[in-house]
């Protein structure tokens, strides 16, 4: 688990300017998750945190579930705005988009892993909370369906990049820069169309 000064350090790094109070909550509840986990996110940790009342909490987010709602929205915006660096920096060949995406997931540092497990895991206290997400992730398996390179490739490339994540995340990833590198190329390659001289069967389907 990441210590509150490391934390708070690289992921205030990534935003600029003075947060509004709206986002210093949101800020303060992502490093509270992060640091004691997911079961001690409540108004009461919150305000003795901030030193915002809870009625002044409560103007802001009115109940637990908004507060985690509004979390998982800032996720999924770090997610874009990090898929949308990536297109900047260039993205070659067939499907920028869904390359960025797969690189996007192989390619955060550990401070963001852990972040984003902490705020997926107060998510997890209700199932409902996830419905966002999950709608995301069926439109992202039609792009993968729809892909230059077929769907069964495109499929394989993601959930090689989600299980290199999980390792990640878990810590039980053990490679070289090489390996990492390497790997990276392979997922990408997966994502180029097969040449009409190349066999395009797959027992994928």
């Amino acid at each position: 688990m990441a210590s509150k000064a490391t934390s708070n350090k690289d992921i205030r790094g990534q935003r600029g300017g003075r947060p509004s109070k709206r986002d210093f909550i949101l800020e303060q509840a992502e490093y509270l998750v992060l640091e004691e986990g997911a079961a001690q996110l409540t108004f009461d940790a919150l305000t003795q945190r901030t030193g915002i009342s809870k009625g002044g909490l409560l103007y802001h987010f009115d109940s637990k579930e908004a507060l985690i709602m509004a979390m998982l929205e800032r996720y999924a915006q770090r997610r874009d705005v990090r898929i949308a660096d990536i297109l900047e920096q260039g993205v070659p060949g067939a499907d920028p988009e869904l390359k960025a995406i797969v690189l996007a997931q192989i390619t955060d540092g550990e401070d963001r892993l852990a972040l984003d497990a902490a705020i997926m895991a107060a998510a997890a206290t209700n199932p409902d909370l996830l419905e966002p997400i999950q709608e995301r992730s069926r439109e992202l398996w039609i792009k993968l369906d729809n892909a230059q390179a077929g769907s069964a490739r495109a499929r394989m490339a993601w959930k090689a990049a989600m299980g290199h994540r999980l390792l990640m995340q878990f810590g039980l990833l053990h490679e070289t820069p090489e390996q990492a590198e390497a790997f990276q190329a392979e997922l990408l390659a997966l994502l180029e169309p097969i040449a009409d001289n190349e066999s395009q069967s797959s027992v994928f389907g």
